[in-house]
């Protein structure tokens, strides 16, 4: 799990990149989706990520460059960027940190520090509460674990998969782990 995005904090900072126009018609074609939901319409769909005043779940500077990122030399083709605008109307109630303590099963978040769409804080404060919480934290912005810091989330999540999985390490499993990433000096890890 990369980040945990949908807190009141991350969701009031997000505004702070965006236009009140395109917010009022964000929430506007979410309302009418809404709507359309109830009577078995199919999803109006609003895209991902957008500059700042265009309709968009996410307008930070940070994500910006998602296309190239999520889908290197487009070879998804078919791979839409988008969500339903419905499902915006949830996202500023979302609080996962609130049940973060009452998850069981070992848990797993990569934060990045400069992540403005998914701030680190956060995410930081769920994972300590969780009981199996287990911490990634690297330099750099929202997409960082699919760019220089990809080697080493690939890493973290390979060695909690294995620990956790196949049961090969006698970790504590009452306590938090936490890693730090050191800062890597541009390109691959």
């Amino acid at each position: 799990m990369t980040g945990l995005p949908a807190t009141p904090a991350a969701t009031r900072n997000a505004t702070r990149y965006q236009t009140p126009v395109a917010l009022l018609r964000l929430t506007g074609r979410a309302i009418i989706d809404a709507i359309g939901g109830l009577f078995g319409r199919r999803p109006r769909l609003v895209p991902l990520v957008g500059a700042r005043g265009t309709v968009a779940l996410l307008s930070t500077p940070d994500v910006l460059d998602s296309d190239r990122i999520l889908n290197p030399g487009n070879r998804y083709p078919d791979w839409l960027q988008s969500v339903a605008a419905r499902s915006t109307l949830a996202v500023g109630f979302y609080r996962p940190g609130r049940v973060a303590s009452e998850v069981q099963c070992p848990l797993l978040v990569v934060a990045c520090d400069q992540d403005q769409a998914a701030l680190a804080e956060p995410s930081i404060a769920a994972v300590k509460s969780a009981p199996r919480g287990e911490l990634v934290r690297m330099p750099g912005g929202h997409y960082e674990p699919f760019l220089g810091g990809h080697e080493h989330t690939v890493a973290a999540e390979l060695s909690f998969l294995r620990r956790h999985l196949l049961e090969q390490s006698g970790t504590d499993r009452s306590g938090s782990r936490t890693a730090e990433l050191a800062p890597h000096a541009g390109g691959r890890a």
